[in-house]
């Protein structure tokens, strides 16, 4: 069977029509479809950038200030490991009956600089509750209450279930 030269011209036309097609869908289109999708990210990435160059200064700040509390904590005070000194703070305050169980573990959010420590107290009066509450905040320690529960007891509402949980910062 011969093809005729008309018949010829309309084949290669439709062969150069659809590789033409082919190109453009699977090399042109994809390229401008992304360039498109990434004009549109710019944007945000740039206000992403701008956000996380602040939140840097932040950071940077809060080193300055955590760097300046740590100075303030005595060389001593330093030394001492943070249960002895969360200790020392129950026995200044009288609280040594109450105390039900001291649970250390170390932070996550801070790393190895961190150590949390949960108090449970049971049967604990108000006025040595607020004494040792003085102590932890005025003690130049690095302790730091993140959470507190406080609970009148049941039976008898005048001694306080307390839980405590407390952050030591080490130097």
């Amino acid at each position: 069977m011969r093809i005729a030269g008309r018949e010829k011209i309309f084949l290669l036309g439709g062969a150069c029509l659809l590789g033409a097609l082919l190109v453009f869908q699977f090399a042109f289109y994809p390229a401008y479809k992304r360039t498109r999708e990434l004009e549109r990210l710019i944007p945000q990435k740039e206000r992403d950038l701008r956000e996380l160059r602040l939140l840097r200064k932040e950071f940077e700040s809060l080193k300055e200030i955590r760097a300046a509390r740590v100075q303030k904590i005595p060389a001593s005070e330093r030394a001492l490991s943070p249960l002895s000194k969360l200790d020392a703070l129950i026995e200044r305050s009288g609280l040594r009956q109450s105390i039900r169980s001291i649970k250390p573990s170390p932070s996550t959010g801070a790393g190895a600089e961190a150590m949390t420590v949960q108090v449970l107290m049971e049967k604990a009066d108000l006025p040595r509750l607020i004494r040792f509450l003085y102590e932890v905040q005025s003690s130049p320690g690095g302790f730091r209450i993140a959470r507190m529960g406080i609970k009148p007891r049941y039976t008898t509402p005048r001694y306080l279930d307390v839980t405590l949980e407390m952050v030591f910062y080490q130097g």
